[in-house]
C-alpha cells in the first residue's frame, strides 16, 4: 500500500491504493537506485579482490 503525506498531521500513513487519485507520471520522480547499486556492487568487487589476496598468500606460504 503506497504512502501518503498528510501535511497537517506531518506525518506518512498508508492508504490503499484505490484510494490515492491518479498522478501523471511526469510529477513523479522515482528514486534513483543506479548509484546505489553501484556502490553496493563496487564494495563486494573490492572484498573479493581481498579474499582473493590473501588466499594467495595462503597458498605461496603453504608451498614454500
Amino acid at each position: 500500500m503506497p504512502h501518503v503525506f498528510l501535511p497537517e498531521q506531518n506525518r506518512f500513513e498508508q492508504v490503499h491504493k484505490f484510494l490515492v487519485p491518479q498522478r501523471p507520471t511526469k510529477g513523479v520522480q522515482k528514486r534513483q537506485r543506479v548509484g546505489e547499486s553501484l556502490k553496493y556492487l563496487m564494495t563486494l568487487e573490492d572484498e573479493a579482490t581481498k579474499k582473493t589476496e590473501v588466499r594467495s598468500k595462503r597458498r605461496e606460504a603453504l608451498k614454500q
